[in-house]
């Protein structure tokens, strides 16, 4: 039988938990800083193990980490794998191309806005570099970039010449 583990925080460490519990936005952090917070309230290892449905083994790790290295051993490491195919000069070739129609940059298509085909291709082009569709989506996504259909609309119309809207019979819905 394995001895009892409990922890034990300071004033300053469980302060500083609740903080991180409360901001965390990764489950896994907040599932570990919860393990602790409970071992402080007094629960045993496999108290903790059932109310987290975890095994006994990674409570007792957890717990250890934490022993050794403090609030910061229990953040999420940074995972290896395979690097991002969005160099940041696509990346700042994606941010110039969103702004302006795919004409300027010389791409013979018959809309004046993207789609993320053209925008793989003019990276192909200019880059060497292929990334596919989803990839430039995904990116766009991250730099809080929208990829949808355009809409077409006059509401700039209605703002220029008042009563445009009631002249046409449009609802502009604003």
């Amino acid at each position: 039988m394995r001895p009892p583990l409990r922890v034990q925080l300071r004033g300053y460490q469980l302060v500083r938990l609740e903080s991180m519990y409360s901001q965390t936005r990764c489950a896994r952090t907040r599932l570990r800083i919860q393990m602790v917070l409970l071992s402080d309230e007094g629960y045993s290892v496999e108290e903790i193990a059932q109310i987290t449905r975890q095994s006994e083994h990674t409570v007792r790790r957890w717990l250890h980490r934490f022993v050794e290295d403090g609030c910061s051993g229990l953040y999420e490491a940074p995972h290896s794998g395979r690097p991002p195919e969005i160099t940041p000069a696509i990346e700042q070739l994606l941010r110039e191309c969103v702004l302006k129609s795919p004409r300027d940059f010389g791409v013979n298509i018959n809309r004046p806005t993207w789609t993320t085909a053209e925008l793989a291709k003019l990276g192909k082009r200019q880059f060497k570099i292929k990334v596919t569709d989803e990839c430039i989506r995904q990116h766009l996504e991250r730099l809080d970039i929208v990829c949808r259909r355009p809409t077409w609309t006059v509401k700039h119309l209605a703002k220029q010449k008042p009563g445009y809207a009631q002249k046409k019979g449009l609802s502009l819905g604003y």
